[in-house]
């Protein structure tokens, strides 16, 4: 009964370090995924597009939300296969390459169809029960102290990038 306990702790621990992990590299590529995204669609063409999606049926646009969802999946098991081959930097720049810009797509595509999307059901009770699980887990890893060295490391990062940024200019 004790090795149960004790390697549920020791998974939790690793499920919540992974996941930790990857909300602080989406919390850090979001601000800047959300900003190119905005200046992507303010290209003539991009924009037109996006105002002809934006006209679409609900379920139509619901079913172009998941294609980046079937797109990515071969391109991270790609990844994944190349870092098991002892390909790890290719195997990782395909997967990190491939989940930012199925991200980036998919943020845009939902920032356009929020409002027809949330007209289905289905769809809004997914989004709300995923976006509580989301806040939980949040609101978990916040009482962790590695989280909040993380978070204060990464805001640090932030600055002085931005400060960079600025001293180029």
């Amino acid at each position: 009964m004790k090795k149960q306990r004790l390697l549920k702790r020791v998974v939790r621990l690793i499920l919540v370090s992974l996941a930790a992990i990857w909300m602080l590299f989406e919390d850090w590529v979001w601000d800047t995924i959300v900003a190119l995204m905005e200046k992507v669609g303010r290209l003539r063409i991009i924009n037109r597009f996006e105002s002809f999606l934006a006209r679409q049926n609900r379920y139509l646009l619901l079913t172009l939300f998941t294609f980046p969802f079937l797109i990515v999946i071969p391109a991270k098991l790609y990844g994944l296969y190349l870092i098991a081959d002892g390909k790890v930097i290719r195997g990782v720049t395909i997967f990190i390459v491939a989940e930012v810009l199925i991200t980036a797509l998919i943020t845009r595509l939902f920032i356009i169809s929020k409002d027809k999307l949330l007209q289905i059901k289905a769809f809004v009770t997914f989004y709300y029960w995923f976006k509580d699980k989301k806040e939980w887990l949040y609101s978990e890893l916040r009482k962790l102290r590695a989280w909040q060295l993380a978070s204060e490391w990464t805001a640090q990062l932030k600055t002085k990038l931005r400060f960079l940024r600025r001293k180029e200019q």
